[in-house]
């Protein structure tokens, strides 16, 4: 509690050079004074939101991660806290009428919730299996999200920021009305305390001594009502729901009368310290969203719980190869027929339709660049994906997934800054050490895990990248728009001179795929069976990464951080074309190719004049695949 006030007392004195350590001491009781002003107004409203958004994020925690026995169920994670966003973003922005925010997060937070638990498949899901399912639904719900903020335009900026986690209050509304909701739920969860602790001895003991069902159902609504009550103060914050009470169940705090009450206290204590260090770090007017600052240091935490936590088993994860594939000639001709409507769609479509040779014929300047940017970078990405889900033998490896699409962008973005133009040989350098960084990470971080925790390590390590591209954002004060639109991935305003920088990487990196199309074959026999056929499994798979990490870093200098391409391409291929890649390599590469002219097409056409960036059209349309994927891969592995 010392620690607390001391934390209080720092937050309601930093952030402002008009309020002083006495202003701060004297404070309510002062007379009216320009500093006692901006205390009561602004600085005193934050720092309660920091305490209730802190105590309520680690309260939620704790009672999820009871219910559901599960370690990595928190808000962020159950995908509890990107519901509430995206339902409080419709409703601000989409309805005539909006409802009261707390309404609006908590309905979303259960939708979240529901739509995780039932890819998971129930109560009893795995540690990993939520964990992903619960990311998969956050990925849909962010898409949906970012197109909804890419088109308030003026109002993109506030949106920005409140979705990057802002503790900002003008005033004592919110913070009034979340107070009774999170002391409220405090007081019943104290109340079920026993039989909280019981729920840990597992379903029959717990049955056995009178605890049923209706306790998980009750602790999960109340789990999503606090988190809901957070959105409701400072937009999405991470990170806090799911280390804080695992830090204190690691240090022997487990019986729930001692657990919940220092969850709340831990988890204000660590959100009041983020945001102070938030706002010392704030300068010539601009300040970073404490979300992010929580997310840089909440990812590290989260890779070391990974290195605890029991989830999976050691085995790799097989690769499914389709039930019959059909003949490929067959396979062939379909997928050319695809690609030329698309490649059609694409020249006849944009602001407004082309019906006639001539008018195609005076937009193929502006249409056949875009095309063509299109087409190489979501084959590159396909390449990409398939090298990395071989030489892994893990079907949930994507350039997205492991977090080398955020670190190609991140660095892209400094590049920017330093004035360097996209699809140049420097840009394209830059690009290729921030892919290459996060290699080196994952190597060094997750060497031996299991499928779901190399994932789940990818994108921990996506998180805070993506932590640090806000950052970089707000201090260089970028557009936000466009900086949105570069870090989704679009091929806005690409012309001829990108499409021929691009092109020779393309023709060379798929020819060197193809080349090298049975040492990936080789990689899923295992490594055991591929030193017996003579191949060097440790050189090969960091050359092999190398080529992957240089595919899509040069993808990413082109048009941004794509997502699902190079996830969901192989596997379409391999149903169409089996597991051999001499066959697979090409049609995840034409496939990559079709599915991102698809989404640019839609982009441009589907709310002309304005546009959506390709990038969330692929996460709109590859979420939920890759929710189908999971669900298909734990039926066949249960």
């Amino acid at each position: 509690m010392i620690l607390l006030l001391l934390l209080a007392a720092l937050e309601l004195r930093v952030g402002s050079s008009l309020v002083g350590w006495r202003d701060v001491f004297l404070f309510p009781t002062a007379p009216e004074t320009l500093a006692q002003a901006i205390l009561e107004t602004t600085r005193a409203p934050r720092m309660v939101a920091a305490i209730s958004t802190g105590a309520a994020l680690a309260l939620a925690g704790s009672v999820l991660q009871t219910v559901l026995r599960n370690p990595l169920a928190a808000p962020d994670i159950l995908s509890v806290t990107s519901g509430a966003q995206l339902f409080l973003v419709v409703s601000t922005l989409l309805l005539p009428l909006a409802l009261p925010p707390i309404i609006a997060t908590s309905a979303g937070g259960l939708a979240g919730a529901a739509a995780c638990l039932a890819l998971a498949g129930g109560f009893q899901a795995a540690p990993g299996r939520l964990a992903l399912s619960g990311i998969a639904v956050s990925l849909c719900f962010s898409a949906i999200s970012s197109a909804i903020v890419l088109l308030a335009d003026e109002r993109a900026s506030g949106l920005l920021l409140w979705s990057s986690g802002i503790l900002d209050q003008t005033g004592w509304a919110r913070v009034a009305t979340a107070i009774p909701l999170v002391l409220l739920s405090f007081l019943m969860l104290m109340v079920m305390a026993r039989a909280l602790d019981l729920l840990g001895l597992g379903d029959q003991a717990s049955a056995s001594l009178g605890v049923t069902r209706a306790v998980t159902l009750f602790g999960l609504l109340v789990g999503v009502l606090l988190c809901g009550a957070a959105v409701t103060l400072a937009g999405p914050i991470g990170f806090i729901g799911l280390a804080v009470p695992n830090v204190l169940r690691a240090l022997g705090i487990i019986r729930h009368h001692r657990h919940l009450p220092l969850s709340m206290v831990w988890g204000a204590n660590t959100l009041l310290l983020a945001d102070v260090v938030t706002q010392s770090l704030a300068h010539n007017g601009t300040s970073i969203p404490t979300g992010v600052t929580v997310a840089c240091l909440g990812a590290p935490a989260m890779l070391l719980l990974l290195r605890k936590a029991k989830i999976g088993g050691e085995r790799r994860i097989g690769l499914p190869v389709g039930i019959a594939p059909p003949p490929l000639p067959l396979a062939a001709a379909a997928l050319a027929a695809l690609g030329l409507i698309v490649i059609a769609a694409s020249l006849a479509t944009g602001d407004g339709l082309s019906l006639t040779i001539a008018e195609v014929t005076g937009n193929l300047d502006l249409r056949a660049p875009r095309l063509l940017v299109a087409l190489g970078c979501g084959a590159l990405l396909a390449t990409a994906g398939t090298v990395f889900q071989a030489v892994t033998r893990n079907p949930l490896c994507g350039p997205e997934t492991l977090g080398l699409t955020q670190g190609a962008a991140l660095f892209s973005l400094v590049a920017l800054l330093l004035g360097f133009a996209p699809a140049t040989p420097t840009f394209q350098a830059v690009a290729l050490a921030g892919a290459i960084t996060v290699l080196l990470l994952l190597r060094l971080l997750a060497p031996k895990y299991s499928p779901e925790k190399f994932v789940l390590a990818g994108v921990a390590i996506a998180a805070s990248l993506g932590a640090a591209a806000t950052i970089i954002v707000v201090e260089a004060r970028l557009q936000t728009a466009q900086a949105l639109s570069w870090l989704i991935g679009s091929t806005h305003a690409r012309g001829y001179a990108d499409a021929v920088v691009l092109m020779p990487w393309v023709f060379a990196l798929s020819a060197i795929g193809l080349l090298f199309s049975r040492h990936l074959d080789a990689f899923l026999l295992g490594d055991e069976k591929a030193r017996s056929l003579g191949l060097a499994t440790g050189n090969a798979s960091k050359y092999a990464m190398l080529y992957a990490a240089v595919a899509v870093a040069i993808a990413v200098s082109s048009i941004g951080a794509v997502s699902f391409v190079g996830l969901l391409a192989p596997h379409a291929a391999r149903l169409l074309a089996g597991a051999r890649h001499a066959k697979s390599l090409p049609v995840a590469m034409a496939l990559g190719a079709v599915m991102l002219a698809f989404a640019d097409t839609i982009g441009r056409s589907i709310i002309a004049p304005l546009e959506l960036p390709a990038g969330i059209i692929t996460a709109i349309i590859g979420a939920p695949a890759f929710m189908l994927l999971l669900r298909s891969g734990l039926r066949s592995r249960s």
